[in-house]
């Protein structure tokens, strides 16, 4: 996982285009493009910060000795990550989600020229070594964004199988890449039906050579997916990205995860102070997780 230095940047939405009906992109204009640079990793994502009610903009971070940030309770306002779709030297393109009524797609189905958002960033997970021979992308629709750019930036003659799920036939969307890249489309999933995403990703054999495995979606889709390349189609740990953008019944998650918390703490400090691996790790906490139904 990556950071570059940048800081915070209060940035005008310059655009608004529907895409598609989950789809809505906001370009923003970024007013500091020699300070707020992209980290060049495609799957880099940015926190943004939502104005409160009535507000044209959110209040900009401050630095407490080295520490920037919103250090006063009044200051601190909805925060949400997102993939950034493009980043150009003086606008940042991003595509948001229309899944419901969270406070980002919220603002984006309302979102107008002019307006504002604080902006934050970058982290990043998208690392594949040198020898790459084969990758399998897949996503939901909160990752097929990062997945998109991560596709237009391979370089020619890469070997790809990317599998992205969408919510509706006409979320479908061009793909454009000088590599050698094959694109799966399936609906489902995102909150609206059975996801098909890990069967889809599972069912397809490993290609010989050294590859690579990237995902970005629901985390229990995920959690299958990343057992899946641990266990049953053992896939290095260096070759593996899988990261959960988002979760399904989250808040339900949340209160199952607080009446165990306790018990997940002992646990999670076991692992910790143990002397097994990260990678290692990783899988033991996923299944005390999927073990106490989280």
């Amino acid at each position: 996982m990556g950071t570059s230095p940048s800081g915070y940047i209060t940035a005008r939405v310059a655009e608004v285009t529907r895409l598609s009906p989950s789809f809505i992109r906001v370009v923003f204009d970024n007013p500091e493009p020699e300070q707020f640079v992209s980290s060049g990793v495609p799957d880099e994502i940015v926190h943004l910060y939502f104005p409160a009610d009535g507000e044209s903009a959110p209040p900009s971070m401050e630095f407490n000795g080295e520490t920037l940030g919103h250090h006063r309770p009044e200051d601190v306002r909805e925060c949400r990550n997102y993939t950034v779709r493009r980043w150009d030297r003086d606008t940042i393109t991003i595509d948001f989600v229309d899944h419901g009524g969270g406070v980002a797609c919220s603002w984006a189905r309302s979102a107008t020229p002019g307006q504002y958002l604080g902006m934050w960033g970058t982290r990043s997970w998208y690392r594949p070594p040198g020898d790459t021979d084969w990758m399998l992308l897949a996503a939901d629709l909160p990752g097929i964004p990062a997945m998109l750019r991560v596709i237009e930036q391979l370089p020619p003659g890469q070997r790809a199988l990317a599998i992205a799920e969408v919510a509706h036939a006409d979320d479908v969307l061009t793909v454009n890449s000088v590599a050698d890249v094959t694109v799966e489309w399936c609906i489902g999933g995102n909150d609206r039906a059975e996801s098909q995403l890990a069967q889809r990703v599972t069912s397809h054999p490993v290609p010989d050579g050294p590859g690579y495995v990237w995902f970005a979606g629901e985390a229990s889709v995920g959690r299958a997916v990343r057992k899946h390349f641990r266990k049953d189609s053992p896939v290095p740990p260096n070759r593996l990205a899988i990261v959960g953008y988002w979760r399904a019944d989250k808040q339900e998650w949340l209160d199952r995860y607080r009446d165990k918390s306790e018990q997940l703490m002992t646990e999670f400090e076991r692992i910790d102070n143990s002397s097994i691996g990260d990678a290692e790790a990783e899988l033991y906490w996923d299944e005390i997780l999927e073990r106490e139904g989280l």
